[in-house]
């Protein structure tokens, strides 16, 4: 079976060995061919083409799974692939109403997601880890950078971090949990031509705490999307009003334990990041390129009650 598209490469044989690993738009017929990386089982693409199509069912906007002929997935040298709906959308600039707006669309997203089934398949790769798996993965990390002094004196930091981190941690269990989106910032979430939002890149979706989505997508609002943002510079006095869009969006209000944890749980992301550095190629200039994120965890542990509000 041969699927042509308009593009400058040759047509890509499904099942054959002439495939390539990237989404390919397929414009005269209105569909996204989405070649999933070889470690994403066939049950976990499945789970989440399932997901999407409840997220449709509640109103909201995603990419529709499309059926080739009597075949749910096709297969690309060995990997699996699936063929959606192109649908046109464009990434919002990076400003604080397009911020409000994502916390609003986040709200909508989980409450539309909050009857899915808690079963879903876990990704292989995560954007979400305790500190006992961050504690694993730090060991491989302090073991690969200790030939380089500036790297190991940021590991070193990142340890002392981990303490704190424990102590302020609010485990999983405690708080109120559910399938959540795993990755949600500016053009994941995205904006039709008719001003609709669009919900994109489910591959980090899995069930964990609700406050994990919103915690991940602050980090990141913190950072600024060049990089020169930092916690002790972020106007702490507005993120009430992110929350309150949230909330507005989910129709829930969050509790007061998932307020606590809020700032630990973005402090998770930075440290995340760099504990993962000793699975790199090259782990002491993954190290160094993570220090500045780092800061934002350090000054969040240090400020635990900048994020309760």
């Amino acid at each position: 079976m041969v699927i042509a598209w308009r593009v400058r490469r040759s047509p890509c044989r499904l099942g054959g060995r002439g495939c390539f690993s990237l989404n390919l738009h397929l414009h005269d017929l209105g569909l996204v061919l989405r070649v999933q990386q070889p470690f994403v089982s066939r049950d976990r693409v499945l789970a989440m083409r399932e997901v999407r199509r409840r997220l449709l069912a509640h109103g909201l906007l995603a990419a529709e799974p499309v059926r080739w002929h009597d075949r749910e997935l096709l297969t690309c040298r060995g990997r699996w692939a699936e063929l959606e709906t192109f649908v046109p959308h464009a990434k919002p600039e990076a400003t604080w109403e397009s911020y409000r707006w994502m916390y609003r669309a986040m709200g909508e997203l989980h409450r539309g997601l909050r009857d899915v089934n808690a079963t879903l398949p876990r990704p292989v790769v995560a954007t979400y880890a305790p500190p006992s798996s961050l504690r694993r993965w730090l060991a491989v990390t302090e073991s690969a950078v200790a030939h380089d002094p500036g790297a190991a004196e940021v590991t070193a930091a990142l340890r002392r971090m981990l303490a704190k981190l424990r102590a302020q941690w609010v485990p999983a269990p405690a708080l109120p949990g559910q399938v959540v989106h795993g990755d949600v910032r500016l053009g994941n979430v995205g904006l039709t031509p008719h001003g609709e939002s669009v919900y994109l890149d489910f591959g980090f979706a899995a069930h964990r705490p609700r406050v994990h989505d919103l915690a991940y997508s602050l980090a990141w609002v913190i950072l600024r999307p060049d990089s020169s943002g930092s916690a002790a510079t972020f106007d702490w006095s507005v993120l009430p009003e992110l929350l309150g869009e949230y909330e507005e969006g989910a129709r829930t209000r969050l509790t007061p334990l998932e307020r606590r944890a809020l700032g630990p749980y973005v402090a998770t992301v930075p440290m995340y990041h760099a504990a993962l550095a000793g699975y790199d190629a090259d782990p002491a200039a993954s190290v160094h390129r993570r220090a500045g994120f780092l800061r934002i965890a350090s000054w969040l542990l240090d400020n635990p009650d900048a994020a309760r509000t």
